[in-house]
């Protein structure tokens, strides 16, 4: 279905890229539809509503704003301060895993399921009766809780869960064990049961926890089980959220983790004899570490520490590997050093970096907009995930492996639920821990309202960050304000004269014959701004003949034809501000994301002209978020070539000099939907 621009077309003036202000179209009767959509933030044990027919969202969750408000009265047998074991309490409860006999304890990412049995001369089990978790297990406060359910949740949970992993999940059925199998065969009997079966424990940076039954009476809810302390395996110590990242130099690869406890960072390397094989680690560099508090944030939901939203994301440590040689492969490991020896982690392997200007054939993946994992959100962030990793596997060996992945914007989507950094990061581990990870800053990690001054890490210094008079710019970052992402990112940083990178906001770098350039939608790009000035000497300034590709890459496209008005008079903006140094600068590729679709624009994409001096435009938003509503079409335009509404990303082959294949991979089965081959004549460019 497409649709005439009408109005629209005449009020923004599209072709004399001029843009009005969302008040005039609103005043002129154009529908301010954009691509904003209402995400749910999944609880950390991402509990299922069945009333509602949806997963509980942890940022406006009325069962957490009824156990922390002041009327809800927690009371404990005899008046005690809930230090009575768990056999003098009317409901007995447990906890087991997949390996009962697990030495250390509750591993990240494995099944638990908790059970809990009435005694039959009490009251018997209600399905308004709570179930909460509390890390560490000691916590004596009762609204410190780090998740809860009531029992009629849990019990849909179980369900929901299964559900998903049975039918749509084959890619993580190896989480199923024979206890859940079980339990999906007494459900189909219809036959119900006291458990709550929680497919990944989370990622928690206490060494213990606790779940503890509460029984309701009107606004009393009395302590009636406890499963009692839960000891979680390494928890403080063992190093997650394992990344790579390039420098600006070849010579270098950029480590980054994270650990519950402080000490000094460690990475210990060396050349590798085929993938992770190495007899040691001749090599070993030290590094900094940091964190973040709730103070540093923006505004609120970020800033406030209570369940569903801030908590401690431990220390952030970075390590930079040096000394490399250019396309070799290297095995690693990292560690902590925190006085008690080093605990260290499994053992990883890279290929370093191809030097600027080498021609040796390669691919990468690029892709927006992944979220948060498993299935309290959407299934694609998994999928894409899992499909990265079996091309990294399946292409290592090949002519041309995938060597990094690009990632232009809205990343975990945690948007001041900040356990979701922890969940997004142990889900792309897999392939971050061995292919250098580049990102950008989208709108759900960077746009807020208030609160910037002295804590907006991109050094913008207005307390709301960036809004112009077209934009659509909200709280889109629930107040994080790019806090977390600079902390736990560190691109390459490059200086020339008077013009410096910006951190993960903007920068950029080369990789074989191709430059990449991030820029950041989300702050301003207008003549004479810095951003501005820095990407204009940064295209200025490329060596075509080292590396003949350029790529610009950005969290919001310059082009796209869905009917999000709102989304598209940013676009017509940005055209405005820089589209002529694309055309002059002669950029190959523009990268984005934003709409969660995928749309190919046709080559030379220049002033709504095809083969008229400009890039080619990909918008590929698809690596997870909730898909466009398809059903809306598209309006009326020249430039779409290709449009779908699957979850998937780009592979992208770099052949030659004058030859780059670009192919949409669809997330679930592999398949390619989509391809082009860009052919450029570099002589008739000089």
């Amino acid at each position: 279905m497409r649709q005439n621009l009408g109005a629209y077309a005449a009020l923004t003036g599209t072709f004399a890229l001029s843009v009005s202000p969302p008040s005039v179209l609103a005043s002129a009767g154009v529908p301010l539809l954009d691509g904003h959509t209402k995400h749910t933030t999944p609880t950390m044990l991402q509990v299922f509503d069945e009333a509602s027919s949806s997963f509980v969202d942890a940022l406006s969750n009325e069962l957490y704003d009824e156990l922390k408000g002041s009327s809800a009265r927690f009371v404990m047998p005899g008046g005690g301060n809930g230090s009575l074991r768990g056999g003098e309490l009317p409901v007995t409860m447990s906890a087991r895993t997949a390996d009962a006999d697990a030495a250390g304890g509750i591993r990240k990412g494995e099944p638990l399921t908790l059970t809990w049995t009435g005694n039959e001369y009490d009251r018997p089990i209600e399905d308004d009766d709570v179930i909460a978790m509390y890390c560490p297990a000691h916590e004596v406060d009762p609204r410190k809780f780090r998740d809860a359910a009531t029992v009629a949740q849990a019990r849909a949970s179980t369900r929901k869960h299964l559900e998903l992993h049975l039918k749509y999940r084959p890619d993580v059925n190896e989480k199923l064990n024979d206890e859940a199998i079980a339990l999906t065969q007494r459900r189909l009997a219809g036959k119900e049961d006291n458990s709550w079966w929680i497919s990944s424990f989370p990622i928690i940076r206490e060494p213990t926890c606790e779940f503890r039954y509460w029984r309701r009476d009107g606004n009393m809810l009395q302590l009636a089980g406890r499963t009692g302390s839960l000891p979680l395996a390494l928890s403080l110590e063992n190093p997650t959220s394992i990344h790579i990242a390039l420098t600006s130099e070849p010579s270098e690869m950029t480590v980054q983790f994270t650990t519950g406890a402080v000490g000094k960072p460690v990475v210990e390397y060396g050349p590798s004899n085929g993938y992770g094989k190495v007899s040691d680690f001749p090599m070993r560099a030290d590094g900094t570490s940091t964190t973040y508090q709730a103070s540093d944030m923006c505004q609120e939901p970020a800033n406030i520490t209570e369940p569903g939203k801030f908590q401690d994301p431990g220390s952030l440590h970075t390590v930079i590997l040096t000394g490399l040689k250019p396309d070799a492969e290297y095995s690693y490991r990292v560690g902590l050093s925190y006085g008690q020896g080093i605990v260290w982690s499994s053992t990883f392997a890279f290929r370093s970096a191809l030097p600027a200007g080498w021609s040796k054939p390669y691919s990468f993946i690029a892709y927006g907009d992944q979220g948060c994992p498993d299935d309290g959100w959407a299934l694609g962030g998994n999928l894409t995930a899992s499909m990265v990793r079996r091309e990294l596997d399946g292409h290592r060996n090949g002519t041309a492996p995938i060597r990094l992945v690009h990632h232009f914007g809205d990343l975990s989507y945690s948007r001041g639920s900040a356990y979701l950094w922890d969940a997004w990061l142990d889900m792309v581990e897999p392939f971050a821990s061995r292919l250098p990870l580049m990102v950008g800053i989208g709108n759900h990690e960077y746009d807020h309202t208030t609160g910037g001054i002295r804590r907006d890490p991109s050094g913008v210094t207005t307390d709301d960050g960036f809004h112009p008079v077209w934009g659509n710019f909200r709280t889109d970052s629930g107040g994080e304000c790019g806090v977390p992402t600079a902390k736990r990112f560190l691109p390459p940083k490059t200086k020339q004269g008077n013009y410096t990178s910006n951190g993960v906001f903007w920068y950029a770098y080369s990789f074989g014959l191709v430059r990449t350039i991030m820029i950041s939608s989300e702050h301003d790009l207008s003549k004479g701004s810095p951003q501005h000035m820095w990407f204009q000497h940064e295209l200025k300034s490329v060596n075509r003949t080292t590396t003949p590709f350029v790529i610009v890459e950005s969290h919001r496209p310059l082009y796209h034809s869905k009917p999000y008005w709102a989304d598209n008079a940013v676009g017509i903006a940005m055209r405005a501000e820089f589209e002529d140094l694309l055309r002059k600068y002669r950029v190959d590729i523009f990268f984005a994301g934003h709409y969660h679709s995928y749309l190919r624009t046709c080559d030379g994409l220049y002033a709504s002209k095809c083969s008229n001096g400009g890039p080619l435009h990909i918008t590929v938003g698809t690596a997870g978020a909730q898909l466009d509503d398809m059903n809306l079409g598209l309006y009326d335009n020249v430039w779409t070539q290709k449009y779908l509404g699957v979850w998937g990303y780009i592979r992208a082959t770099v052949h030659n000099p004058s030859l780059m294949l670009l192919e949409f991979v669809n997330a679930r089965n592999g398949s390619v939907e989509d391809s082009v081959r860009l052919h450029r004549r570099r002589e008739e460019e000089r």
